[in-house]
């Protein structure tokens, strides 16, 4: 497979004339593979170069940006030969911030832009770094879910790069290489592999022949579980809409007594080690429906095990005033018998907050206090 660089020796965009040439004159008939530029970024630069690759006569791949590649350059790259083409790491498919945070907006666009490149029949090489700084044990579930729904030919998972330094609050090596595992097992199921590789043109055969290969090399290795912090952050995936029309309590600013019409409730989820413990981090408003769909989610998906859970209120912008009254009364038992087991991040600062907007008053007071553990 030849590998060509669309860049000269000063950085300057190459004429694709010349590129065309230099693939020309390769007498070697195989892939090629453009590199060093992202195909689409100058649409104009990108239909010349097809026009000029249409004259050469021979496949070829290229880097890309999904969200930059349109039905008409689709089109033109499928006629001049482009078999598909090279996605990620850099910029990041899954469409993540720089701190890790997701949107499920902006994963579903990604999915979207990557169903585009297959219905035009072309292959896409998707390389998804995951367990980066900032990522929560979720973010397996969302890249083999991406890989599924974008109809991802050959996914490529890897973790981060060996010199990242870890905060205590990120996944671990032994929790990115589990998560990897399980991923690629995931995505290399009968169904799955089908569903990612079938109806494509010629090169689905092969891309389906190179799945099942991968495949046997994979399922010959010990299976891996999901682990529980995995498990709970699939749980917990979905953003619980907030449907209540009652009073909230600001926890960020000045107490504010408005009614909230359209707001969610967000949870990420990961190990800390230097906790032992599973941490839930809430972000967001929080009313007494929201709060009863978490509890019950967090059952289903940890079931009796004793996991030690840590709640880590530091992103929690509203609180109404259904939690801090029906909502602690109904659950004050369990509370009190989950007492070891159930920890609080960032619990004071939120509480005092809550008190100072609300004047000096803070209803459940007594359960607040001395129900509730809280975590360094």
């Amino acid at each position: 497979m030849a590998r060509v660089s669309l860049l000269g020796a000063e950085g300057a965009l190459r004429p694709p004339g010349h590129v065309a040439r230099e693939l020309r004159e390769d007498r070697v008939a195989d892939v090629a593979v453009l590199e060093d530029h992202l195909f689409g970024t100058i649409p104009a630069y990108a239909r010349l170069l097809c026009r000029q690759l249409a004259l050469v006569r021979r496949p070829w791949l290229v880097q890309a940006d999904a969200a930059m590649l349109d039905r008409s350059l689709l089109r033109l790259a499928a006629q001049s030969g482009c078999r598909g083409f090279v996605l990620g790491p850099d910029p990041d498919p899954m469409r993540r911030t720089g701190d890790g945070v997701f949107d499920g907006g902006s994963l579903r666009t990604a999915a979207a832009d990557l169903r585009r490149i297959r219905r035009a029949g072309l292959l896409t090489i998707v390389h998804l770094t995951l367990g980066r700084p900032g990522d929560d044990a979720g973010v397996f579930g969302r890249a083999v879910w991406l890989c599924k729904a974008g109809r991802v030919a050959f996914p490529r998972l890897a973790g981060p790069p060996a010199p990242v330094i870890l905060a205590p609050a990120q996944l671990n090596a032994d929790d990115v290489q589990s998560g990897l595992e399980w991923a690629r097992r995931e995505l290399h199921t009968h169904r799955a592999i089908w569903r990612r590789t079938a109806q494509l043109n010629g090169a689905g055969t092969a891309a389906l022949v190179a799945n099942y290969r991968a495949r046997r090399a994979i399922v010959a290795a010990p299976r891996v579980e999901a682990t529980a912090a995995m498990r709970l952050a699939r749980a917990l995936a979905r953003p619980i809409r907030i449907r209540e029309r009652v009073a909230f309590v600001s926890i960020l600013v000045g107490a504010r007594g408005d009614q909230m019409r359209h707001a969610w409730l967000r949870v990420r989820t990961m190990r800390d080690e230097t906790l032992a413990a599973l941490v839930i981090r809430l972000e967001g408003t929080l009313d007494a429906r929201a709060a009863r769909m978490l509890v019950a989610r967090v059952r289903r998906a940890i079931g009796r095990t004793q996991e030690r859970i840590v709640v880590d209120l530091g992103g929690l912008e509203r609180v109404s005033s259904t939690v801090l009254t029906r909502f602690l009364e109904e659950h004050a038992g369990h509370l009190e018998a989950l007492r070891g087991r159930l920890a609080f991040r960032n619990l004071r600062p939120a509480l005092d907050a809550v008190r100072r907007n609300l004047h000096g008053m803070l209803p459940n007071a007594a359960i607040l206090e001395h129900a509730l553990e809280e975590a360094s």
